[in-house]
């Protein structure tokens, strides 16, 4: 989910979380660099010196649910729901190992993935400004606060700076692969009266007619 300014991030949490849905916010700490991951994976580092012959499962769930993890996800959001959601990623990486993996071998796996920042795949959506989406692609993206005021910024002046804004949206556009969804709000949190659409929202539209006119002449 892609938006213009970092302030619209705090409110699309909420929103998120208010119907179960988990979020991570891009450019946040790398998931190897979470207080709880380090503190897991030097556990684990400990505990392969220690535990011999156990299955792999039953060690990494014990060392988890030592630092709070459990098997159902915590109804509290915040902070709480955060670390779980971390712990469980851990969880989750020990049950897709080969059959067999041993503690030490998987302890191996996770420092090799620390170093290189391979993070593994967690089930949340990423939440990130345009800015910050440079460069980045992804399956599915949606784009909100399409609005005067937001897109285009209300202190973008003259024609280039409005051409920057355009080129910004142009970005956030082309960082989806499969599905993009476009949205804007009458109102919003924080600021008075009534909003507008975008400007660049009727742009598109007439590219996407005068685009359709074309290919059935």
């Amino acid at each position: 989910m892609l938006y213009r300014v970092n302030v619209q991030a705090a409110a699309l949490e909420r929103a998120l979380a208010d119907v179960g849905v988990s979020t991570r916010l891009h450019g946040a700490t790398r998931f190897f660099d979470l207080r709880e991951v380090k503190e897991a994976v030097m556990m684990l580092k400990g505990a392969s010196v220690s535990i011999i012959g156990e299955p792999l499962f039953k060690t990494v769930s014990d060392v988890l649910r030592s630092l709070g993890w459990t098997q159902e996800a915590p109804e509290q959001r915040g902070a709480l729901r955060d670390r779980w959601e971390s712990l469980n990623a851990l969880m989750g990486l020990a049950e897709a190992s080969p059959e067999g993996t041993t503690l030490v071998q998987f302890v191996e796996e996770l420092l090799a993935r620390q170093a290189g920042q391979h993070e593994p795949t967690m089930a949340a959506v990423t939440l990130a400004t345009l800015h910050s989406a440079k460069g980045l692609e992804w399956r599915s993206v949606y784009l909100v606060g399409l609005s005067e005021g937001l897109v285009p910024i209300s202190y973008a002046q003259g024609l280039e700076a409005i051409d920057e804004e355009r080129r910004l949206l142009y970005v956030g556009i082309t960082r989806a692969r499969e599905r993009l969804r476009l949205s804007w709000a009458p109102s919003g949190q924080g600021r008075g009266g009534e909003r507008r659409p975008s400007r660049f929202l009727e742009e598109l539209r007439t590219r996407s007619r005068d685009g359709a006119a074309r290919s059935t002449s």
